[in-house]
């Protein structure tokens, strides 16, 4: 009775297994037969079900599975590490239960396509900063071929604005594409029109070719408009303060009548009555001093907008001997001008267009600048109403030994030979000219001599004489007459040496120069190319030489001692 009764238990638990098993779980089955993932890799699912214990592996170490063993229904993670390359990969994972046939999952990932990706394809940059170091604009590139910049200009007309810069860009992960930032530097818009420009980000072997291109389009906002008028002025001087950082700006709420160092035109001013200058000019700024600014640039190109202006003074520019600055051509639109000074600003040249100002300059002081030689622009031909001109203490450095004038990269300042090059020569040619400053320089040689029939150079003659008081200066007849409206002439400490020629030791204007201060003495124990004593041989110790040559003149310049009883 008892076997009777445990064969029907048996029976119905063996039953209900074997429905168990057909019904509520495989004996082995995965629900995915592949995977497919990208270059950039990740992680995928696989649901694993099995009766029994199962194990998984992969052949490739670039992929893992999480977990790799387990019992039951399970997820398991694939994690697919990022490819180095642009070609597909592939790998095989295999599950494995206990009585089962093994399961493999084969899984592919593509390679990365060669790219050149721009994070902003599109910017839009204003038209100017008040900071040049702010001029610039940075473009985000992931790439993973090496590759270069162009910038294409619609308009073939307009001059080049943007400037990329230098960059270094390493590919040290295979064709993974790889993160930089590019840095391109701008120019002012001076234009009242936008303008666009397109770079071209390409790759530098031609075989690897993009999916996409890659361009970077800028667009740059339009100067603000200045009007032909005294609005336009005021716009412009305050924009112009703007630029060149003043130390000192005008109060711009006050009417610009009121502004420091501007005058206006008035209509009972002589050139305005005249007709010399159109009575639009009336109201309309007439003489600007601009001082104490903070610029590496040019005179900003809203100058040219003051039309009617006739004195432009631009003074004291911060760091100029670290300044190698180029004076643009917009102060040479201006029309009107008579008077220019652009002194300690760190200028190294003048523009070819400089010569538009011959017909009206009529002073022109460059002081304290940075330039290397006298520019050649500046000749009798080019200004003929010249009247002064200032080339005072052009030092970029403090040099007392001219030998190692070489070991400054940017150079000195104004330094030439004058027995080698004829800038000298060519100064003192200039016969209208009746201010030279020169003073403070590294010209070293000698002072250029003339002769008469030769450079042109005309001998003074009995009319020169009587025009001069008859028989005061009747010895000049037949000298060579040099620079003979000069009324202030400096030299002095410069790098001369030999002699002091004799059109200087006789010339009818010599004590209206000061010679013993301003001529005759030079650089204190400076030393020329040669390492010879910067002096002259023959500087004369009294002027008994000159009262013999003008006896006239000894009642009107020498000083008489007092005799007391």
């Amino acid at each position: 009775m008892k076997k009777l009764f445990q064969f029907p238990i048996l029976l119905s638990m063996l039953l209900f297994a074997a429905c168990d098993e057909n019904t509520l779980m495989p004996s082995f089955e995965i629900d995915k037969a592949s995977v497919a993932i990208g270059a950039e890799g990740g992680i995928e699912y696989l649901q694993v079900t099995s009766a029994t214990e199962w194990v998984a592996v992969s052949d490739k170490p670039w992929i893992s599975i999480s977990p790799a063993n387990g019992i039951g229904s399970t997820k398991c993670r694939i994690i697919v590490d990022s490819t180095l390359e642009s070609s597909i990969r592939t790998a095989t994972l295999r599950f494995s239960a206990m009585g089962e046939t093994p399961i493999a999952i084969p899984v592919a990932q593509s390679g990365f396509a060669k790219q050149i990706l721009v994070k902003e394809p599109e910017l839009t940059i204003a038209s100017s900063t008040n900071n040049m170091a702010d001029r610039y604009f940075e473009a985000t590139v992931t790439a993973n071929v090496p590759f270069g910049v162009q910038v294409e200009y619609p308009d073939a007309t307009l001059a080049e604005w943007i400037t990329p810069k230098a960059f270094e860009f390493e590919l040290d992960r295979g064709s993974r594409p790889r993160t930089t930032t590019l840095r391109f530097d701008w120019k002012i818009n001076t234009e009242f029109a936008q303008r666009t420009a397109r770079i071209h980000l390409y790759p530098l072997d031609a075989a690897d070719v993009l999916a996409d291109s890659a361009i970077i389009t800028i667009t740059q906002e339009a100067a603000p408009t200045i009007t032909d008028d005294r609005a336009g002025d005021s716009l412009a001087l305050i924009t112009i303060t703007e630029r060149l950082q003043l130390l000192s700006p005008w109060e711009v709420s006050e009417n610009m009548q009121y502004w420091p160092n501007i005058t206006l035109w008035e209509s009972t001013d002589e050139e305005i009555t005249s007709g010399e200058i159109p009575r639009d000019a009336i109201g309309r700024v007439r003489s600007a001093n601009i001082m104490m600014c903070y610029t590496k640039e040019s005179i900003p190109q809203e100058i040219r907008y003051l039309k009617y202006i006739e004195t432009l003074n631009i003074y004291s520019n911060v760091n100029t001997m670290l300044l190698s600055i180029d004076l643009g051509s917009e102060v040479c639109e201006l029309e009107y001008l008579k008077h220019l000074q652009i002194g300690a600003f760190g200028l190294v040249s003048l523009p070819d267009d400089f010569v538009k100002l011959g017909d009206k300059l009529e002073s022109l002081d460059l002081n304290s600048n940075n330039f290397n030689e006298v520019p050649a622009i500046l000749t009798k031909e080019n200004f003929p109403r010249l009247k002064s001109l200032n080339l005072l203490a052009c030092r970029r450095w403090s040099v007392y030994d001219l030998s190692k004038k070489d070991t400054y990269e940017d150079g000195i300042g104004l330094h030439f030979n004058a027995n080698e090059n004829d800038a000298l020569r060519r100064l003192l040619l200039w016969d209208t000219l009746e201010e030279l400053r020169l003073s403070n320089n590294y010209i070293e040689g000698q002072i250029p001599d003339f002769t008469v029939g030769q450079d042109g150079v005309e001998a003074w003659s009995q009319s020169d004489v009587e025009a001069w008081g008859g028989d005061t200066i009747k010895n000049l007849v037949g000298m060579p007459k040099i620079i003979p409206n000069m009324k202030r002439l400096t030299l002095n400490l410069n790098f001369f040496t030999g002699n002091i020629p004799d059109w200087i030791l006789y010339h009818p204007r010599l004590f209206d120069w000061f010679p013993e201060s301003l001529i005759y003495m030079q650089h204190n124990n400076g030393l020329d190319s040669n390492g010879k004593m910067a002096k002259f041989d023959n500087e004369p110790t009294d002027y008994e030489y000159y009262y013999r040559f003008f006896p006239g003149y000894r009642e009107k310049y020498e000083i008489k001692e007092e005799i007391e009883d």
